[in-house]
């Protein structure tokens, strides 16, 4: 018996009886978050089922924990774990990693009755310098577009380091990093990943802002580490998640302070001590900040002291973001011609698949910081390709070909450090794969499945 699943504003698949959500979003080639690997130790493949409850099954002993520590009401499900034995309605809830942390605190807020707690954490402040001036005689609505744009780059990067976009100021972001129980040099090594890749970002918008605008698109990036209060704010009807405090305050100080020292990024003593050694400093300034009574020591940051492989990859697959369908069909047309024997594996629409590897492709990069959280995932990924006859042999195949496809793509960008960052990554993502094989275990090095990037 086959039944009728529709994603709320999305698509309609079919689902044979007592099967999953999660798995008829597989077999229909739906991205779907699961990190966990479906074994019902993570939140990231939830629903909301909006019609057709009676239609699915009762909760499992393991996610009626779930339910039970996050406080969810009966229409929020486990995708991983909710079968289906009638046509449903429902909606996916974590959509981008920002939805994965802003549900996360609701919902433990919400099961502890408790509206704000106290965290240390890493607060980045970026804003484009001059813009206001630089922007006066130009068309509001071109403004906002083209502001858009740079948020939009911007956000990307907080999002891909584990960071929390806060809010949006003007033509001002705060992002904090360390709200999920990070260590202090975790969540400061993601602020700084975060402000050099904002500053990489705005590197490759600068020629349109001056092109269509007539503005220099420069930014400043402050980031301080300390204490915090994260809770809710504002009118009882419309609360948003926020960060307050001091720790606040200073960051907003130092990143007004980037012009004044010509820096693009400056970091305060309290994020370089957690990093010792792993940043390419320039002399600590010892000055006081406005409105600050302590006297404050900050450092410009050129860079990490080596080659840092996740910010390499972030950074020159966003070189490459806005022509992923392209990227897909020329890795395919790679692959295809150099190991043709690999052809008959891809029954499905190649359009299909490129669309899978395209999103695969983003989901891998955005959870690159969090390897720990995705290896279920990667698994159980592993898995399914067992199932599908890939041979280890296979795995190298397809690293080969996104090799090539990269180089391509990238031109004199793909650097001898480009290049061993994604054999690194890459290599860490096919082990875990292959580690959800049964009874094999991964060779040194290896890259990707001929499947891997695919479902």
């Amino acid at each position: 018996m086959v039944h009728k699943v529709t994603y709320f504003h999305e698509v309609a698949i079919e689902a044979a009886d007592g099967q999953t959500l999660l798995d008829a979003s597989i077999k229909n080639r739906i991205p779907h978050h699961h990190q966990c690997g479906a074994l019902a130790r993570c939140t990231t493949c939830r629903v909301q089922i909006l019609d057709g409850l009676s239609h699915v099954s009762a909760r499992t002993h393991l996610e009626e924990r779930v339910a039970s520590e996050r406080g969810w009401d009966e229409f929020t499900r486990l995708a991983c774990q909710a079968k289906v034995h009638g046509n449903v309605v429902a909606r996916r809830l974590l959509q981008s990693p920002q939805d994965v942390i802003v549900l996360d605190l609701e919902e433990r807020n919400a099961v502890s009755g408790v509206e704000e707690r106290e965290l240390e954490v890493a607060v980045l402040f970026c804003d484009i310098r001059n813009f206001t001036g630089q922007t006066e005689k130009s068309l509001p609505y071109d403004v906002v577009y083209y502001l858009n744009g740079h948020f939009a780059a911007a956000a990307e990067v907080v999002l891909n380091n584990n960071g929390l976009v806060d809010k949006y100021i003007g033509d001002g972001i705060l992002a904090v990093f360390g709200i999920r129980g990070e260590s202090p040099e975790v969540a400061c090594r993601n602020a700084v990943r975060a402000a050099i890749g904002m500053q990489d970002a705005a590197r490759r918008l600068s020629p349109v802002f001056e092109r269509d605008l007539n503005i220099s698109l420069r930014i400043g990036v402050g980031v301080h580490f300390g204490p915090v209060i994260l809770g809710r704010v504002g009118h009882p009807g419309k609360r948003q998640i926020t960060v307050i405090g001091n720790t606040v305050n200073t960051a907003s100080r130092i990143e007004r302070m980037t012009k004044e020292l010509d820096a693009p990024i400056l970091l305060s003593d309290s994020v370089v001590t957690h990093l010792p050694g792993a940043l390419r400093l320039g002399p600590a300034t010892r000055l006081q900040l406005r409105g600050k009574s302590e006297v404050a020591e900050l450092c410009r940051c050129d860079g990490f002291s080596k080659p840092d492989p996740v910010l390499l990859v972030q950074s020159s697959f966003n070189q490459i973001a806005t022509r992923l369908i392209a990227f897909g069909n020329r890795f395919y047309a790679i692959l295809f011609d150099h190991y043709p024997e690999l052809r008959p594996l891809f029954a499905d629409d190649i359009n299909v698949q490129t669309r899978m590897l395209t999103s695969m492709l983003s989901s891998l990069v955005k959870g690159l910081n969090r390897t720990p959280e995705i290896s279920g995932g990667l698994r159980a990924l592993g898995r399914r390709h067992d199932a599908y006859q890939a041979t280890l042999a296979d795995y190298s195949k397809v690293a080969n070909a996104l090799l090539l496809t990269l180089e391509e793509f990238l031109g004199e960008d793909f650097t001898t450090d480009v290049r061993d960052a994604w054999i690194a990554v890459y290599g860490t993502i096919s082990s875990l794969m292959i580690e959800g094989t049964e009874g094999r275990r991964a060779p040194g090095g290896g890259g990707l499945g001929s499947r891997a990037v695919l479902n």
